[in-house]
């Protein structure tokens, strides 16, 4: 195997890494922090019973960097297109007639009531990818007139952000959802119990109509006494 074909091996990796900037850093329509990486699914109110959700991300190139040293100047860096990646990030909701719902209705040019959860990759931010990496000027053994500047490449690539839990995300959610759940459960506890404990008290009265019925003594009407024969 020669050089060109061991640099055009496709060999899955994995390794941790941090964000960084492509061409330069992107500003998220809806908080208006600076990122590498924005997506956002709005869900806009139509009706009190229909809805349109709308999702859309940046597409800007940004880079996957771990370090060699201290100073940063030896780092590796590869090439990630989010189009072409699946990305997982904790997302942040902005209900409606927040600051941030109303920030996205503008830059979208939206109208009506709207509430958006927004998914950030910030520079610096600590990830996890797996994918296939690709170095198109390794491969053709470039020389400095025929680089292409694009470097390697992470293809087929899962990127996730490194958190140590949900929680503090998702913890306002989960509240409602688990008290909307115990509400629901409770309703339907109490009348599942209710209807057990009057079934159980039905079933004693309805034998004791049944014994009252059996014991009840029978008022027969009188006989008039037979004419003894001579």
């Amino acid at each position: 195997m020669t050089d060109d074909t061991r640099a055009l091996a496709l060999v899955p990796v994995s390794f941790d890494a941090l964000a960084s900037a492509g061409a330069g850093l992107l500003r998220s329509p809806v908080s208006g922090q600076a990122c590498v990486y924005w997506r956002v699914r709005i869900a806009q109110r139509l009706t009190d019973r229909s809805q349109l959700v709308h999702e859309i991300a940046s597409e800007e190139v940004f880079e996957l960097r771990w370090g060699r040293g201290g100073n940063g100047a030896g780092d590796v860096r590869v090439r990630l297109a989010p189009d072409a990646a699946s990305i997982h990030a904790p997302p942040v909701l902005h209900r409606e007639g927040t600051p941030g719902a109303e920030a996205a209705a503008l830059y979208f040019g939206l109208a009506g009531p709207l509430s958006v959860e927004e998914t950030l990759i910030r520079t610096g931010e600590a990830l996890s990818a797996e994918g296939v990496i690709v170095d198109l000027d390794a491969a053709v053994s470039a020389g400095p007139l025929r680089r292409t500047s694009r470097g390697p490449e992470l293809l087929d690539a899962t990127v996730t952000v490194e958190t140590k839990s949900l929680a503090p995300v998702l913890l306002p959610w989960a509240l409602g959802t688990a008290a909307a759940l115990m509400s629901g459960m409770g309703l339907a506890t109490y009348a599942a119990w209710r209807a057990h404990l009057m079934t159980r008290v039905a079933a004693p009265l309805a034998a004791t109509v049944r014994m009252s019925r059996l014991f009840t003594p029978q008022l027969l009407p009188p006989e008039f006494p037979h004419p003894r024969l001579p």
